[in-house]
């Protein structure tokens, strides 16, 4: 009975897989690939940069969050770029960028060198691929199939994030240096470039042109040589007007106030997210006195529980309303991040990493299916670019720039209290959202 039961579910599971296009798995497998490679030195950045300058926490938080605030204003260009070049061609940069951060970053040593080139993965690297990946996914899936397909590529992140780190471990553990690491990292990013262009395809949409209808019942009933001149001409003028006058390109995004109420929102669980890589590791090796191999494991052990999670909780929240979804994942931002300078370095810390890592299963495949849900096809990717940018405005810039100078002026405690209640700040507001761009994305989605 239980096998029965066990192989039901099974085949369920292969029906619901089969409903994504070939293309879209080339995508989830390279993803897994490019997180696995740049996972090999990503959550050591931080500490190389402190080793290699021996500078504060504050100047690592300004380094990291400051390259990534000077790449800001090139997140909408990437986004126009995608509408108008294609997703691949996007994607091509990041590889690019991403290569040369890692593999200069393994022999780089003065203040600017490094600075340079954490600017080309923080700026240039991950938020471009955010930003094609995102829209890619969205011109492969089906609406009501997004937050799943979203969820997929997120559990191949997630299990990249795995490996890579675990890999990492290894090999500080045999002996390796940094450096290795990430000459490692930089090498896996090439070959990623290869496969973008070998195997991926573009899905970029292309815009309907106007089809002239040919049916006798549509349109007023023409009986003269110049009405039949003068009428289509007119509709062509209404036509042309009608298109001056409506907002284009980032006018357009801008002019949506359910996405940009959304995005202001979305600054509070970012800001969260921002001490990951920044503030968190040092939290945990200055204060907490582990070890950096320790750091990895422990990057590991998120990973892992976001992969075991990632399409369960996706698909189990899958009924509530998006808006309630995301203000979970901001309550689980706050208590992951926040409780953990005041719990102790044993079991209590791993239940932290665990809802912190529930947090980024669920924030990033619903936030994303939201987006995808409120842009139209022919402006995808400006809404992509638009959200990679507060993205990044958030988990990449403030968060690392401000919570590394909080932490330095007001201390431990007081830094990640207020972490706490900027993440129940979110989860309260969410919902507010509800009566209008949830309402929208229900809608669309039925």
């Amino acid at each position: 009975m239980r096998k029965a039961g066990q192989s039901s579910r099974r085949r369920r599971l292969g029906r619901q897989l089969r409903l994504f296009p070939r293309q879209f798995w080339l995508l989830v497998g390279g993803t897994f690939f490019y997180l696995l490679v740049i996972g090999l030195a990503f959550p050591y950045t931080a500490i190389l940069i402190k080793e290699r300058l021996g500078v504060s926490m504050a100047v690592v938080g300004a380094i990291m969050g400051g390259t990534a605030l000077a790449g800001l204003p090139l997140q909408p260009l990437a986004g126009s770029l995608s509408d108008r070049f294609g997703r691949r061609a996007v994607m091509i940069v990041c590889c690019c960028c991403s290569g040369v951060m890692y593999g200069s970053l393994a022999f780089a040593h003065g203040f600017w060198p490094i600075c340079l080139a954490v600017f080309c993965d923080r700026a240039l690297g991950w938020p471009l691929f955010l930003t094609a990946s995102n829209a890619m996914v969205a011109d492969l899936v089906r609406a009501r199939l997004r937050p799943e397909g979203y969820s997929l590529v997120r559990l191949m992140i997630g299990a990249g994030e795995v490996v890579g780190p675990l890999i990492a471990a290894a090999l500080l553990a045999a002996g390796f240096g940094l450096s290795l690491l990430f000459v490692l990292a930089g090498a896996g990013c090439f070959a990623f470039l290869v496969f973008v262009v070998v195997a991926l395809r573009e899905t970029r949409p292309r815009v309907a042109r106007h089809v002239r209808s040919t049916t006798v019942s549509e349109g007023p009933a023409v009986y003269g040589v110049r009405d039949v001149i003068r009428i289509p001409s007119r509709r062509r003028s209404r036509r042309r007007r009608a298109a001056r006058r409506a907002p284009q390109g980032y006018r357009r995004v801008l002019a949506d106030r359910r996405f940009c109420a959304f995005c202001a929102v979305s600054l509070l669980p970012l800001f969260i997210f921002g001490q990951m890589y920044s503030t968190f590791p040092v939290l945990l090796t200055g204060y907490l006195h582990l070890k950096p191999a320790a750091w990895g494991l422990l990057m590991s052990y998120s990973a892992l529980v976001i992969v075991v999670s990632q399409y369960p909780i996706v698909r189990a929240v899958k009924r509530f309303d998006p808006m309630y979804q995301v203000a979970l994942a901001s309550l689980l931002f706050g208590c992951g991040v926040g409780l953990t300078a005041f719990v102790p370095a044993s079991w209590p810390l791993l239940l932290t990493i665990a809802a912190l890592s529930l947090a980024q299963a669920l924030f990033g495949p619903v936030t994303s299916a939201i987006v995808a849900r409120l842009a139209p096809a022919e402006i995808r990717g400006r809404y992509m670019g638009a959200w990679t940018l507060v993205w990044q405005a958030g988990q990449g810039s403030l968060g690392p720039i401000f919570g590394g100078l909080v932490l330095a002026r007001l201390g431990l405690h007081v830094t990640f209290g207020a972490i706490v209640v900027m993440g129940l700040a979110g989860a309260c507001l969410y919902p507010m959202l509800r009566a209008t761009t949830a309402k929208t994305v229900t809608v669309a989605a039925r």
